[in-house]
């Protein structure tokens, strides 16, 4: 049986609800959860089995080298990611990707 390679819409809904659950768990404001949904929807429409063929990008977030098919594991590495590259604003790296194409 051959892997899986898209997400079910159904399975992308879940993870829209766990992005939202797990950004305000962590404290962010509806306005950053709204650009985070922006971004991601964009990258992979908000699939964690998004694989990038023009790179190593690959999940919910397109994050380089992610490794897990995990949602909830690839929302938390790009959090970190943001939090390090951003200083934590979902809404400076949607800029970002709405300039240069990628954030």
């Amino acid at each position: 049986m051959q892997a899986r390679t898209k997400a079910t819409m159904e399975e992308k809904r879940e993870n829209k609800a766990l992005i939202i659950s797990y950004l305000n768990a962590l404290g962010y404001n509806n306005s950053q959860v709204k650009c985070a949904i922006t971004l991601w929807t964009r990258e992979s429409r908000l699939d964690h089995l998004a694989d990038n063929k023009r790179s190593t990008a690959y999940g919910i977030a397109q994050l380089l080298r992610e490794r897990s098919s995990d949602p909830g594991i690839q929302i938390l590495h790009a959090v970190r990611y943001v939090e390090h590259r951003y200083g934590g604003s979902f809404c400076r790296a949607l800029q970002h990707s709405n300039r240069r194409g990628w954030y």
